[in-house]
């Protein structure tokens, strides 16, 4: 094997992280895995020694029923967060592990980003980098823990070469 196509690095990083990625087999037009493990790397990199993430794509009715099952709120959302370990953040920082699953709704995604007036690939990477900050333990539950976390989605989607979410107008 040439010396060119060992690269170190790319051996290290996916000893690192490992993303699973269950999309139903009719689903197009979506992100690849390629694209959700990039957004998912640059937001963890560098906190944390080791993570596995799964992310799963499901319909309406299935995320409907997650969020009315795990928040108590009865209507599909765009992307839901499981920490496998959820509430002990500081077990993760300490442990340098993190292992959670986010699971998007499609139909969901593809309505917010038309309204929004963005490419349905920068709504994704918003959506995976805000999935994983929630598994490492951030939340926009008051106003100076969303203001940290949506600073950090900007400054990460900065870095993967996507505009800030949060402008009122993205052009």
């Amino acid at each position: 094997m040439k010396q060119a196509k060992r690269n170190p690095f790319l051996k290290r990083q996916h000893q690192r992280f490992t993303l699973w990625l269950d999309i139903p087999s009719q689903a197009a037009g979506l992100p690849e895995q390629a694209d959700f493990y990039r957004w998912a790397w640059q937001t963890l990199k560098s906190d944390y020694r080791h993570a596995q993430i799964g992310i799963m794509l499901c319909d309406e009715a299935k995320a409907r029923a997650l969020n009315r099952d795990y928040r108590g709120k009865d209507y599909a959302t765009n992307v839901l967060s499981f920490a496998l370990n959820e509430g002990e953040a500081l077990h993760h920082a300490v442990s340098g592990s993190l292992t959670g699953d986010i699971v998007f709704c499609p139909q969901v995604v593809a309505q917010e980003a038309a309204a929004q007036g963005k490419t349905l690939m920068q709504h994704y990477a918003h959506l995976t980098v805000h999935g994983v900050l929630h598994l490492m333990g951030y939340d926009h539950i008051d106003e100076a823990e969303a203001e940290a976390m949506e600073t950090l989605e900007i400054r990460i989607l900065n870095q993967l070469g996507y505009a800030d979410p949060y402008l009122e107008d993205p052009s």
